[in-house]
């Protein structure tokens, strides 16, 4: 066994990893291509304690997240890595920072394809497993465009019909980029159920607020933060884009009637609240595409 392979499964163990995994790993040659090829450029794997389980991964470093014993870290696998693997070698541009790009729909399509990369490349890895537990479905759930409601979707599934049907590896990451848009990440916290997409877009503005008078007025006026519903309902009703924000009076109306609302109103109410102040929003990632081409 040689330096580097010693490091990578002292890692991996040190992470949580079982025997059975690390096998899997070892065996399986598209994941040892790939973690070795990270390896040489210098990444790493570390293991962070916390209050959770889960795992991210970046250009140079993959974290897995640990609870506290007796629990132990259900994300330290081979999908798990092969997932965080995607993010840390492919697609360069979710790296780029919020302001680097012109809007709201651009940094989300971004990051979002970042997601779809990740998720097609554990995919494929999956399918070359050798040994360790089988990983045959990824069942998410995922926010309809127009309304609050979910759906199951199987990734796995839903990529191997795209595959057989001939569709190009672009068209499949663009489908998985939009059904990212509206799937929920791990650890949000009680209370927030922003998606992806909601997430990105909340962070765009945020850190381009200065670009933005009417959206700085309208965090002004509000007598109280945005909560995760406020923040939720203002990007899946696109509420901030044009023609929605276009009347700076309607902005602050709606800011006066959230205001009444408290900091625990509910999505329903506070969507009703938003539709008789911005006449003009449109529900879905789709829409919050179209108006910001059309405000470009």
């Amino acid at each position: 066994m040689c330096l580097l392979e010693r490091r990578i499964q002292r890692d991996l163990r040190h992470a949580g990893f079982a025997d059975s995994e690390l096998r899997a790993v070892r065996e399986s040659p598209p994941m040892w291509a790939q973690l070795t090829a990270f390896y040489r450029a210098d990444g790493r794997i570390e293991r962070v304690e916390a209050a959770f389980s889960g795992a991210t991964g970046q250009p140079g470093l993959i974290r897995f997240f640990s609870p506290p014993a007796p629990a132990v870290c259900t994300h330290a696998s081979y999908g798990a890595l092969a997932h965080e693997l995607g993010h840390a070698l492919q697609f360069p541009p979710q790296w780029q920072p919020p302001g680097a790009f012109d809007s709201a729909p651009a940094y989300a399509r971004a990051r979002e394809l970042g997601e779809a990369h990740a998720w097609l490349n554990q995919y494929r890895l999956v399918r070359a497993k050798q040994g360790g537990a089988p990983e045959t479905q990824q069942l998410q759930l995922i926010e309809n465009d127009a309304d609050f409601g979910t759906q199951p979707v199987d990734l796995f599934a839903r990529i191997a019909e795209r595959e057989a049907a001939g569709w190009s590896d672009a068209q499949i990451l663009d489908e998985l980029a939009v059904l990212n848009a509206n799937m929920f990440p791990c650890g949000m916290g009680e209370g927030n159920f922003k998606t992806y997409g909601q997430c990105n877009r909340w962070d765009w503005w945020q850190a381009t607020q200065a670009r933005h008078p009417a959206f700085r007025d309208f965090l002004q006026r509000l007598p109280r933060a945005p909560n995760a519903n406020d923040q939720k309902v203002l990007m899946k009703f696109n509420l901030l884009s044009a023609p929605a924000s276009a009347d700076a009076q309607a902005l602050a109306r709606w800011a006066d009637a959230l205001g009444g609302c408290g900091p625990q109103g509910g999505l329903d109410a506070l969507y009703a609240l938003s539709c008789a102040a911005l006449p003009g929003a449109r529900p879905g990632v789709g829409a919050g595409a179209i108006q910001s081409s059309k405000s470009a």
